[in-house]
Order: structure tokens, then sequence, then C-alpha cells
């Protein structure tokens, strides 16, 4: 019976580290791996950094493919996990010229984490929870929050997109243990059709998700799928009291996933958002895309669209109907001099650069009635989608009606625009508006034509701003609570100079 013989360098990667670690530093160590891989390790200090240089054979020769310099604090397995992760991204010719991949196309690529760029700095940076990374022509560096933190790699040889994209992921992914949660998820629930997958946003997040991603012909809905996850939040809440959960709903009003999230880390909630429009497909229900992304993702003021995910295009944000759609019970209102004022709603006001909040709450079972469940608040605030509509009077106002969604830095408002009148019927059109607070700036969708319809959405979108600046100026003086920026008829009386 013949012997084993690996051929992959993942065998002898981890004995090579752990020997390292155990001689006397400043010792260089020379390992030949499985493969024809060649490590070579060295510490110039006890405990010091850890610095690795790694070649993999080719028609030429060994050729290094990456140099690595590791913090003192990086887990030995990590370091074994990201030099295997390099050997199974390097490039199959790695003794070809260096070239390194635009980083509009690794930001593309990216799985894991939120690409952005910083304003007057190289490169591309990606953000995942509190680890940060640059990579910039073929140096891939990532920070754990503090300096001296994290490792710095050197690629060499004809990196491609993929590959760079992957090893980035990876990366990120070893440094922040960000399958743990995942795998306590697992651990914790029953065999069924679900799977557990660790959140692209933060690594102190989880999801969990149906096994099979096609729709049940049974259920086209997805209310079974709905009702399991929200069984499984129980029986999670009920072991776990220190997780939080929040149900993502889609457009049909069903939890598509359950995310779960660690009680005593920040982690941004996620929000739905319009990522597509198009004809009906069969198969699919409706005619919009919509995914879901964070609420308070890295705020940089040179934040490049080319450089986000396709569901990060403003393009798809702004949403723009095709054409006007009939309202029997439309509403027409002059522009005239009215203003924005906010409906009664749970809100109050919050720090940051959004005023309106609302309390974090999480489900669980009622004591008083087993089968209700009730809605208990966490502690924690985050900033609240809110309704607006104009103070001429006080009515149902239909069309009227303004929804504003804090995301990402920046409002967007949701309006239904008159567009006229046909056989008797008003004619709306749905459009999205960006409110940026920081540059008190209002962004309109390039589709909206022009003429009335543009002239009518500019007003409007001026307006919005007003009340929302309004709103900061009322909370920056010391309300707790909306009430200038209400109707007069929800305002009530006034407080109390006595109490």
């Amino acid at each position: 019976m013949s012997e084993f013989e690996p051929v992959s360098p993942t065998y002898g990667l981890s004995d090579a580290v752990v020997a390292h670690r155990l001689r006397v530093g400043g010792e260089r160590l020379c390992a030949d791996l499985p493969g024809g891989y060649e490590l070579t390790l060295r510490t110039r200090e006890l405990h010091g950094p850890l610095q690795a240089a790694l070649a993999a054979p080719s028609p030429t020769g060994p050729a290094r493919t990456c140099t690595a310099r590791f913090s003192s604090f990086t887990p030995l397995p990590a370091v074994s996990r990201i030099l295997d992760a390099v050997t199974r991204y390097a490039p199959a010719l790695p003794d070809a010229r260096d070239a390194h991949p635009p980083r509009e196309a690794v930001a593309r690529l990216l799985t894991t984490g939120a690409p952005f760029r910083q304003p007057g700095e190289p490169g591309l940076f990606v953000q995942f929870g509190h680890a940060q990374a640059w990579l910039d022509r073929r140096r891939l560096s990532v920070t754990l929050g503090a300096p001296g933190s994290g490792l710095s790699l050197t690629l060499g040889g004809p990196w491609d997109a993929p590959s760079t994209a992957r090893l980035t992921a990876a990366v990120l992914r070893e440094l922040t243990d960000a399958e743990d949660l995942a795998g306590q998820v697992a651990a914790l629930l029953p065999p069924g059709p679900w799977q557990v997958l660790s959140d692209r946003w933060h690594p102190a997040a989880a999801l969990v998700l149906p096994s099979a991603p096609r729709r049940d012909p049974e259920d086209p809905l997805g209310r079974r799928f709905s009702r399991t996850l929200r069984e499984l939040q129980h029986g999670l809440c009920a072991d776990r009291p220190d997780w939080d959960f929040q149900e993502l709903i889609s457009v049909e009003g069903s939890a598509v996933a359950l995310r779960v999230t660690a009680h005593d880390r920040t982690v941004p909630r996620l929000v739905r958002t319009v990522v597509g429009t198009g004809r009906f497909v069969p198969g699919e229900l409706g005619n919009t895309r919509t995914t879901f992304l964070p609420t308070d993702l890295p705020a940089f003021p040179c934040l490049a669209p080319a450089l986000m995910p396709r569901p990060l295009t403003p393009p798809l944000d702004l949403y723009v109907a095709a054409e006007p759609e009939r309202d029997i019970y439309g509403v027409k209102l002059d522009l005239g001099d009215w203003h924005y004022v906010l409906d009664a709603q749970a809100v109050f006001y919050g720090p940051g650069w959004y005023p309106f909040h609302e309390h974090v709450t999480r489900r669980e079972k009622d004591p008083t009635a087993p089968l209700n469940d009730r809605m208990v608040p966490t502690g924690r605030t985050h900033p609240a989608r809110v309704r607006i509509s104009p103070d001429v009077e006080h009515r149902s106002w239909r069309n009227e009606y303004v929804v504003l969604t804090p995301v990402d830095r920046h409002v967007e408002a949701r309006l239904q625009l008159y567009a006229g009148q046909e056989g008797g019927w008003a004619l709306v059109r749905t459009v999205t508006l960006q409110i940026d607070l920081g540059t008190m700036r209002v962004t309109l969708p390039d589709q909206i034509p022009a003429g009335p319809l543009r002239h009518q959405a500019a007003i409007k979108g001026e307006r919005i701003l007003a009340l929302l600046a309004a709103a900061r100026h009322e909370r920056d003086h010391g309300a707790s609570e909306p009430r200038a920026v209400l109707a007069p008829w929800n305002r009530g009386a006034p407080p109390s100079a006595d109490t």
C-alpha cells in the first residue's frame, strides 16, 4: 500500500508556522512544502511581528507570490489559513510579469465588506466591521481598529481581479473571526431546510437563510418559510438572550432571512433597498428587485459610484417609475407656499446626522398571552423611517404623503408626483429623491423629464430639506421630541416650564 503524499501546501503551512514560533526569536526558518512551495519565516525579536515569504512552483523555478508581515497579536491558526488562501488564489503562472487589477474591478467582485475611497488617498478601502483593508497596486493591508494590528501583504505575479477580491475577503474574515457567530447559531438550530451564513457587512452578524434558493410553487409568497423563521427566532431568543434578531422582510411582506447579531456589539441594521427595476419576469413577483444594505455604511465624501457593488449604485437607488399610474383617489395640490410637517408617530430625537430615531426592539413571547408575540425595547435606538405631509389641512393626503428613509448617511424621499388627469383619474408618478444633510443638497434622478414634473420634484425636495433642517435645529436646542415640525393639530399643549 503506497503512502499518502500530499500535493497541497496546506499540510505543511501550519507545522512550519508553529515550529518557527517555538524557536528562539530572530532565527530564520526555511521550509519546503508539499507541491513544490517554499516558505520562509522570520521574527526579528521575541514575540514580535512575523515576516513570511511564500514562493510557488513555476516552469522557471520557485517564484515569490507573496511577502507578508503579521502583527504579533495575530493568532497562529489565522496566519496559517491566510497563507493557505494565498496559495489557493495565487496566479497560475507566478513567474510572469507582476500585474495588479484595476480597483474598480476588484470592488465589483468583493463579497465581504463595503468598498470606498478616501479623499486624497490612493487605492481602494474596504470596511468590514472594525476591520479596514487598504488595497493599492500590489499591496494589501488590514488594520483592526488600532495601529500595529492586522497584517500587510505584498503580492507578486500577475494577480487578477477575481483572485485579489477573494483573497481580500478571506483575509478580512480570518482576522475578524467572522465565521464564529454563524457556527454558534448553526449549533443551536435543529436540522431543517435552512442554512447559516456569516454576514457580508459585519463580522458580528450571521444570517439564517433557506437552503433552497428556488421559490416554492406551493408557497409563492414565502409565508411558510416566514413562519418557520419566526419559530427559529423564538428558540434562539430563549437559548441566547444576549443576541439580537432582525427579520428581513421582502416586498411581498414575508420574512426571507433572519439576521442574528451580538447584543454587545454595535452592528448597523439592514434596510430594504431597490436595486433594479424592469419588466415582469416569469417566476418573479412584481417588477422590482431589492436587497438589504446597512443603515450606516462608512460615510466618506468621495464615495465613488464606480467603486461600489452594483446594489449600491445611485442610478438604481433613485427610483423613477417608467410610466405614470392611475389613482382614482389622487390629490392635486398646487405648490403654493405650504410646507411639509411630520405626521404623528412614535419617534423622538436622537444623536447623529439624522434627527428622527426610534427604539430598537426584539420579538419575544408574551407571558400574558403565550400564543402572541410582543416587541421589547433593547435600550438602543436607530434612525427611523418617517412619513410627512403638507400642512394645508388635516386630511388623508394619498399621493401627497412622502416617506423619508435614512440610508447610508443620506435620506431617500419617496414621492408620488402629480402628473395630470386622464379620463377622470389622477395620474401619479413615483420617484425617489436623495437628500444629503451634510452638504444640504437635493439630488433629482436624471430620469425625471424636464418640465412641470421636474419642477414639482425640485420644489418638494427643497421643502423636505427645510423640514429636516428645522428638526435638527429643534433637536440641537434641547428638544427631546418633535414639536415645531408637527402639524398644528398634532402639537397638543406646549411643555410646561414648571416641570
